[in-house]
């Protein structure tokens, strides 16, 4: 028997929150370009209209009737459709136009927008950059696009605007603070909304800017694209490290704004890290504060990435690393170590005991800081000299030719100058806890 697809009328039909559409037609895979759960919405995007259909299928046989409308669902007009067993479908479709089945006051209606997007296709006019006061932090893109909105109506009436999201390309620099090195890294930036002014970080390499779009074009494979000429960088990326070198052989890193303090004297390594060749001159200052009137004073004045210098006096002072780019455009002071040199302290204990309990206590060792020179002398009690040494962070383990001395009282002077200027003259009896050497 021949098979007949008749037009249906219009009839009543509650339908189920379960029921499905399906769009086709047009150049390309149609795209939901929104869902909108609170209004049982769904807007798709075709490519032309060629051979568009929207398809409905339900959980029975029942007779579809189909709505269209273009303000208010209530103020929609019957449509004819093909339907077969529990699956019917239309194809006499509008741009701008909504699509439903059953009733458009129940709560459980569903509806389908369609845009006709090959009608919205944004053009590209131009694309450049432009610089403004701030240019050594911000940069300006002028984006010359037309492209009319994109709307739809919700069955209520409500008109919403679906937002085209465009796609910013450019290369840029990023610090790693772990291995203190730039690595280069494409930026991909997506803009929403109308494109007019464009307001970006300065990039720290030279680079050239896309602008691509937008993302529903793309889909259709009818993205446009527009490129700004080459934009020559100016802006500054600037860090720094510093490492404190104490005299017993340890040290301690410090990035930018911590404070130092340490006694004296102290020999501290400073490094700067840039966007080479955007940065061309490195200039590091040193200079001593007075706390009381805040007065700065100078020390040294060093152009080049790294230097070192010997704290050996006690007081408060400042390290600041200035870096200027090679157009002499842009300049960076950010990067300052405060330092606190502390004053000097010298103690000398009364007695240890060598050899009687290994790790405690089996070492003669002053208590000192911010000493800049040093001379220890021990003697026995008849004036003869045992033992010298000249670093504050040595000491004597309590051995003459390398066998211990007996118990007993010894002698110590120890002559010293502390970074704060102050010298030391001092003397002391030792005692020593311990039983003749074996």
């Amino acid at each position: 028997m021949k098979k007949v697809i008749v037009l249906i009328p219009c009839l009543f039909l509650f339908i189920s929150v379960f029921s499905q559409y399906t769009v086709r037609g047009g150049k390309g895979q149609p795209l939901m370009a929104e869902e909108n759960a609170a209004y049982k919405i769904q807007v798709y995007l075709l490519n032309g209209l060629l051979e568009a259909e929207i398809s409905y299928t339900s959980t029975d046989s029942e007779t579809h009737q189909w709505y269209r409308y273009n303000t208010k669902a209530n103020e929609a007009e019957a449509i004819p459709c093909r339907q077969t067993g529990n699956t019917s479908s239309i194809t006499d479709i509008s741009d701008g136009f909504g699509y439903f089945v059953g009733s458009p006051i129940h709560n459980s209606t569903s509806y389908i927008w369609i845009i006709d997007y090959s009608k919205y296709i944004p053009v590209f006019s131009s694309f450049f950059y432009q610089e403004e006061n701030d240019k050594c932090e911000f940069l300006k893109l002028l984006a010359d696009v037309e492209a009319q909105p994109l709307e739809y109506a919700t069955a209520t009436g409500v008109r919403i605007t679906l937002q085209r999201i465009y796609h910013l390309l450019y290369n840029n620099l990023n610090w790693n603070q772990e291995d203190l090195t730039f690595a280069p890294v494409e930026i991909n930036r997506s803009l929403k909304g109308t494109l007019s002014e464009i307001i970006i970080d300065s990039p720290f390499q030279t680079t050239f800017f896309t602008l691509k779009g937008d993302e529903y074009a793309e889909h259709f494979d009818l993205g446009q694209t527009k490129e700004t000429p080459v934009y020559e960088a100016i802006a500054l990326d600037v860090h720094s490290l510093a490492i404190a070198y104490q005299e017993d052989g340890t040290n301690e890193k410090y990035n930018a704004e911590s404070d130092i303090r340490t006694p004296a004297p102290v020999e501290i390594h400073f490094d700067a890290y840039a966007n080479d060749p955007v940065a061309a001159m490195y200039i590091w200052k040193i200079v001593k504060i007075n706390p009381e009137t805040k007065d700065s004073t100078i020390i040294i004045r060093y152009t080049g990435k790294s230097i070192t210098y010997k704290f050996e006096e006690s007081g408060n002072f400042i390290a600041q690393l200035e870096v200027i780019n090679a157009q002499s455009t842009c300049f960076d002071n950010s990067q300052t170590f405060r330092i606190y040199i502390e004053d000097s302290r010298l103690k000398l204990p009364n007695a240890f005991s060598p050899g009687s309990s290994i790790g405690s206590n089996d070492e003669y060792r002053v208590s000192y800081k911010s000493l800049i020179s040093f001379k220890a002398s021990i003697f026995n009690r008849w004036g003869n000299l045992l033992y010298q040494w000249n670093d504050p962070a040595k000491g004597w383990d309590g051995r003459v030719n390398g066998k211990f001395v007996p118990t007993g009282v010894y002698f110590i002077i120890v002559e010293a100058k502390g970074a704060d200027g102050k010298s030391y003259k001092m003397s002391k009896d030792i005692n020593v806890l311990r039983a003749a050497s074996k």
